[in-house]
């Protein structure tokens, strides 16, 4: 008994059609996220981070929280500062 290691060409055809659209859907992916990341800032954006840095530092000094959360918090409002720093080329006007 002879075993044969050939697919046959309708196995073959549907293996290239499902790499094919394998790679056009990671292409358009990556289009999608150049797309988003290559898109200026606005005004209303910048605005927006400075609120959240802003509502960050109020949660980080909540008396009502404990010690841990507070120094995890401003680690986060920290990290969101020199995020924002990167961004827009400044610092935010709220610390």
């Amino acid at each position: 008994m002879q075993t044969s290691n050939t697919c046959h060409p309708h196995h073959r055809k549907r293996f290239h059609l499902i790499m094919l659209t394998c790679l056009a859907f990671t292409a358009a992916m990556i289009g999608a996220l150049i797309f988003v990341v290559s898109r200026p800032q606005t005004a209303q954006v910048q605005a927006a981070e400075q609120h959240a840095i802003a509502k960050c530092r109020q949660r980080s000094g909540n008396p009502e929280r404990t010690a841990i959360y507070r120094a995890t918090q401003v680690q986060a409002c920290n990290e969101m500062e020199k995020q924002y720093r990167i961004k827009f080329g400044k610092g935010s006007d709220q610390t």
